[in-house]
């Protein structure tokens, strides 16, 4: 298996798993109360944050190009015609995310985190492409 493939296998699952857990999630409330299900969702959130940030690293590397942090490295996916500028927008915010979850989580706001879980779709989306991208390669 290559690479891109095991990270998005990774990526789906932690994205499936947090898709399972949702409906126990109902608000910020729920994160704070229950400690297993507070780690449980900011580990995969963490996960899914770290894997896009690879993805979008090897996928700028294969192409030349050079970024200084992570969310130039997912800027850069912006260079390709295939990912659209509002889904490479939305994508960007992944770092800042991943660096708050990483570094800020004793005042984390859990409401961030809700909605972080109920906006998935752009990374589902950036999945989906990714798939495509590695598909049309073989």
């Amino acid at each position: 298996m290559t690479y891109l493939v095991e990270r998005l296998a990774e990526l789906r699952r932690h994205i499936d798993h947090l898709h399972a857990i949702a409906p126990r999630v109902t608000g910020a409330r729920d994160l704070e109360l229950d400690l297993s299900l507070h780690n449980d969702v900011l580990f995969s959130l963490l996960t899914v944050c770290q894997l896009v940030i690879d993805l979008c690293g090897d996928l700028s590397a294969r192409r030349g190009d050079r970024f200084e942090d992570y969310t130039e490295a997912v800027r850069n996916l912006a260079k390709d015609a295939r990912f659209p500028t509002d889904l490479v927008d939305e994508l960007a915010r992944l770092p800042g995310f991943r660096n708050v979850l990483v570094h800020d989580y004793v005042e984390l706001d859990m409401t961030r985190v809700v909605e972080a879980m109920q906006n998935l779709q752009p990374i589902e989306a950036f999945l989906r492409l990714v798939q495509e991208i590695v598909k049309d390669s073989e």
